[in-house]
């Protein structure tokens, strides 16, 4: 099967594409990393604090409707 021009230029690009993310790629596992020098900062969430459960007189049974 014969590709058009068009088909020819997108594969030769993502042959290109993917030979050059397979360069940037660390060649060993334990390459040092870029760590940033800037840390983020803010204020931590707690948890919502547990609901006392209600009695099973209070619960409507939702089973019929």
């Amino acid at each position: 099967m014969i590709m058009t021009t068009r088909q020819q230029f997108v594969t030769a690009f993502l042959a290109v594409l993917i030979v050059a993310s397979v360069m940037s790629m660390p060649r060993t596992m334990d390459a040092p990393r870029d760590r940033p020098t800037t840390r983020a900062s803010g204020t931590v969430a707690t948890a919502p604090a547990a609901t006392v459960e209600l009695n099973h007189e209070q619960v409507k049974d939702l089973t019929y409707n």
